[in-house]
């Protein structure tokens, strides 16, 4: 066959192929109803028409139509086999092949463009550039259109592309095809429901990344409302979903605080005054349950009361008193005012339904604010206080009321000492400060115990009321301490100080008088006295300074035989100035950190066997020197420390010291043989501080610092402390004599003790007062009582030290079986010495 055959018959083809695609797109136009409004699309199936007739009315002119031509032509070569015969060879043949291998293959095209163009979408007014556009633009989300095969016609979404997916290859491809079997398996039949022309949304996780995506399903329909196909949307919401979990879980986190706080929250509109939300109703936290209504913990609005209307119940702030009802709106207020951050906190008192009262905290700052800044609602946060309020009026009533007996304590009273020394200014009342201790109390605790002492005092307590008048005061200021107040009447005030003390001595009277009659305690009577100490209200004067004169004059009564009324006077201010600065001082020397010249120190006075002239122990000798270096005798300080409730500190630094001393003192000094002896340590215990410490525990913790053995150690106490002692002390002491410790009786021959009683008590040796030592070559009486104690001591096994040894003449006047002590053998030193002076 000749090559313009072919020309003919492939031109034919090519315009057979675009004559389809025009009958095709004009068939889409006439069913969508597009055909005059889709302009783009007709002038699309204008040319594909004009081009299918050229190339049909191309291949006629080859065929024949060129015949009725040819007998113009002036050479023997007819036109028609001229052009037949240059359009038949090999390019023309590719060429015209070519371009009908494009119409066809384009009309096959209708096999994928089938369901786009059966689409509205295809015809709308707006191109499918437009549309792929605005689906490509919506944010995380990627659009499917599919067909009922649920072939993807469209796929539009670059969020595909993060999930292994690409778009482009996707459409025209099935859903089958193109997702794995599980995810075909979970989306299929939602696909195929909105086929049915039902909508539906789910979730569905990404294997590849976890994103979270919301997919929503909906039919697609033509102008006739006939389904043609489905829309898919699929939105990222991974973020919105982890911020839901989030506020979820920070919900859950709330309700379940608020469910376990006792507390309650609320919300409270500024302007109203109206709860706008609680956590559950205030009475819940009034009765201990729940409120009408509530649920789950959670209270319905409701309101707190208007200004206007208090006798509206639900004024009341669920059981809050009238009173503080202004007190909680003020401070709802003033939250209002107060910068982020900061907040209120009040008390009000509430009546719960057994009518109680309750005490209520409320903690208020800012919650929510108007656009222009101002507050509208505080939040609070309300708590029952009960028991801390009570616990703090307790402690309120324990600072300033004794709580055995209800008197005021010294705090109280040092403001009514004040207010007297401010009406004695104003008006020139005569005013008095009677200080009261007991003589004999320690036997009552002694005796009867504990029980039978509180009994008394309160007693005491009562019977010291009923002297008074009703503008004098009374106060407890110690164990057995009582202080009065007492102010002139105006019939009795006068200008002078005898007006005064004429007073007080009649209300001191008074005092001894109610208190000489026995008290009786479960059948038992016990009787006390009374010392008194008076002093005159003075201008100028500060209450503490008043109760410190009465402190000395009680104390002057008590040095001078007890049971007896002294009036101070400017001796006793002297002495009351110099035992302040004594304490003064001798605080200084016990604080550790003080940088004053104040100095406590310990001297060492040797004792020896007289025998052997073998140096057997020290005793440990307190020295407290002031700022300027002078020395302070013991008998000054030492009664001040006890007053003062110094001593312990005092005696415990004291014990510390000789131990450590003597622990460097074997040291530097080892026995010569092993038969030695171990020199000891006695250390003086004073007579408050053997009643009010924990002996055992103190000496047992100071042995143990330095790892002395008991038996190194030798404590002691004046005979006068043995015989006052109670049954506490005898037990410690006897604890201490029990594990090796020595217990010695200072000045022994002065208190009168009993032999009998002596031979009940712990102690290991005697030591016999200087006071016979300094007489016994001059006294035959001294010397005969020298000989009998230390006959007894012998006899009753106890070592035996004579005190005070000064001259040769006593030292030979004693035997070589006793220890001595004195000048002419030692005088005390801060370093310890073992040489024999005499």
């Amino acid at each position: 066959m000749s090559g313009w055959v072919w020309v003919v018959i492939l031109n034919g083809i090519t315009a057979t192929a675009y004559l389809g695609i025009v009958l095709f797109i004009v068939r889409g136009l006439l069913r969508t109803g597009q055909l005059r409004n889709n302009r783009l699309a007709v002038a699309t199936a204008a040319i594909f028409l004009t081009c299918s007739a050229h190339h049909l009315i191309h291949a006629v002119h080859l065929l024949s139509g060129f015949d009725s031509h040819a007998s113009h032509l002036d050479s023997g070569v007819g036109m028609l086999d001229a052009m037949r015969e240059t359009m038949g060879d090999g390019l023309d043949v590719a060429v015209t092949a070519s371009t009908a291998l494009a119409g066809v293959i384009y009309l096959g095209m209708r096999r994928f463009y089938g369901p786009l163009i059966g689409s509205p979408s295809m015809f709308d007014d707006a191109s499918e550039a437009r549309y792929r556009q605005l689906a490509a633009n919506l944010p995380h989300t990627t659009v499917f259109v599919v067909d009922p095969d649920l072939r993807f016609v469209l796929v539009e979404g670059a969020d595909l592309v993060a999930e292994g997916y690409d778009p482009h290859r996707m459409e025209g491809q099935l859903l089958r095809d193109t997702v794995s079997p599980e995810a075909y398996a979970r989306l299929e039949p939602h696909y195929r429901s909105a086929l049915a022309g039902e909508e539906s949304s789910f979730d569905t996780v990404s294997p590849q990344t976890g994103a979270i995506f919301q997919v929503e399903a909906r039919p697609l329909r033509d102008a006739s409302g006939q389904i043609i196909g489905a829309m898919v949307l699929s939105e990222d919401v991974t973020a919105e979903r982890e911020s839901t979990a989030a506020l979820e879980q920070a919900r859950a986190f709330r309700d379940a605080v608020l469910t376990a706080s006792p507390d309650i929250t609320t919300i409270t509109d500024v302007d109203t005054g109206q709860v706008t939300w609680a956590s559950r109703s205030l009475r819940s936290l009034l009765d201990g349950q729940l409120g009408e209504g509530e649920v789950d913990g959670l209270s319905p609005r409701h309101r707190l009361g208007r200004s206007d209307d208090l006798d509206d119940p639900e004024d009341h702030l669920d059981g809050a008193v009238a009173e503080d009802i202004g007190v909680v709106r003020a401070a709802d207020r003033q939250a209002a005012s107060l910068p982020e951050g900061e907040s209120i906190t009040i008390r009000y008192r509430a009546r719960a339904a057994d009518g109680s009262l309750r005490w209520l905290s409320r903690r208020t700052t800012p919650f929510r604010r108007e656009p222009s800044g101002e507050v509208a609602e505080v939040l609070s946060v309300v708590r029952e206080v009960t028991d801390v309020v009570e616990a703090e009026l307790a402690l309120e009533r324990a600072a300033l009321q004794d709580p055995l007996t209800g008197l005021p304590n010294r705090m109280l009273l040092l403001d009514r000492i004040g207010s007297a020394i401010e009406r004695g200014e104003t008006t020139g009342a005569a005013a008095a400060v009677l200080f009261c201790d007991l003589d004999g109390f320690k036997r009552v605790n002694d005796t009867g115990g504990h029980a039978a002492g509180d009994a008394v005092l309160v007693e005491v307590a009562r019977r010291l009321r009923s002297v008074l008048r009703a503008n004098d005061s009374i106060a407890r200021v110690g164990g057995d301490e009582f202080v009065l107040v007492v102010d002139a009447l105006p019939a009795e005030r006068g200008s002078d100080r005898l007006a005064g003390a004429g007073l007080a001595e009649r209300v001191a009277e008074r005092i001894r008088t109610v208190l000489a009659a026995p008290i009786v305690y479960q059948g038992s009577q016990y009787v006390v006295s009374v010392s008194v100490g008076m002093v005159l209200v003075r201008k100028g004067a500060s209450a503490q300074e008043v109760l410190l004169d009465a402190d000395s004059a009680m104390y002057r009564a008590k040095q001078l035989g007890k049971d007896r009324i002294e009036l101070f006077d400017d001796a006793l201010r002297a002495n009351a100035l110099e035992r302040a600065y004594i304490e003064q001082t001798l605080r200084g020397a016990l604080d550790l950190e003080h940088r004053g010249g104040t100095t406590l120190t310990v001297a060492y006075q040797p004792v020896y066997d007289l025998g052997s002239r073998a140096l057997t122990s020290f005793e440990a000798l307190a020295r407290l020197r002031d700022d300027d270096g002078a020395g302070i005798t013991p008998d000054r300080f030492i009664p001040v420390a006890e007053d003062t409730g110094l001593i312990s500190d005092l005696g415990e630094r004291v014990l510390d010291d000789a131990l450590g001393t003597l622990v460097r003192w074997r040291a530097a000094n080892p026995p010569d043989s092993e038969s030695d002896i171990p020199v000891t340590m006695a250390v003086n215990l004073s007579a408050r501080q053997a009643q009010h410490m924990d002996m055992a525990a103190v000496v047992g913790a100071a042995l143990g610092r330095h790892r002395m053995a008991p038996a190194d150690l030798v404590l002691e106490l004046t005979e006068s402390v043995l015989l006052e002692s109670g049954s506490s002390m005898l037990r410690q002491l006897g604890e201490l004599r029990a594990l090796g410790v020595g217990i010695a009786i200072d000045d022994f021959g002065t208190g009168f003790a009993s032999l009998r009683y002596l031979a009940t008590l712990p102690v290991s040796a005697v030591k016999i007062d200087r006071s016979f030592t300094a007489t016994m070559t001059s006294d035959e009486t001294s010397s005969s009582i020298v000989r009998a104690i230390i006959n007894l001591s012998r006899d009753l096994h106890l070592g035996c030290v004579v005190e005070g040894i000064e001259t040769l003449a006593q030292l030979d006047a004693l035997p070589s079986s006793v220890q001595g002590q004195g000048y002419l053998l030692g005088r005390p030193d801060e370093i310890p010495s073992n040489s024999w002076v005499s």
